[in-house]
């Protein structure tokens, strides 16, 4: 399953509330661990779009690691391949998973965890496995002075 959000590039509110759809998504996919991927489509981008939410539409994307929205207008005959790229995102559902900043702040935390637990582990095993070759060749040494 993946979410669509649709809005007007040219409506300040409509960029505002898909944004905020989109971080209830992450938010309850990070807490749930139901996470959806998502993708964003601008509608309407034959209209005059405001250069401030472009850019702001682009930076909220790409801070939340999904791609940046994707412009069409049916009045331009413009569908910017949206079908390839909805099969995309289908395909890859991993590459359009939103992610709030907390989140992506718990996942570097966890697996930096897991990276320490690992380099431990592995120290431990070399250590075992030295100490036990150490000792076969000390029974052996002893055991050819004899």
């Amino acid at each position: 399953m993946n979410l669509y959000f649709f809005l007007s590039s040219s409506r300040e509110p409509s960029w505002q509330k898909a944004t905020e759809m989109l971080l209830d998504v992450a938010s309850h996919g990070e807490a749930t661990g139901y996470e959806v991927p998502c993708l964003i489509v601008a509608a309407k981008d034959d209209l005059d779009p405001y250069l401030t939410e472009i850019q702001d539409s682009t930076r909220v994307s790409q801070d939340m690691g999904i791609e940046a929205p994707i412009p069409i207008s049916t009045k331009l005959g413009d569908f910017s391949n949206i079908f390839q790229r909805i099969i995309s995102a289908a395909e890859h559902p991993h590459l359009s998973i939103p992610e709030t900043a907390a989140g992506k702040s718990r996942k570097q935390y966890h697996r930096f965890v897991n990276r320490s637990l690992m380099f431990v582990s592995v120290g431990a095993a070399v250590a075992i496995v030295g100490v036990a070759a150490y000792r076969v060749y000390a029974a052996r040494k002893n055991a050819s002075s004899s």
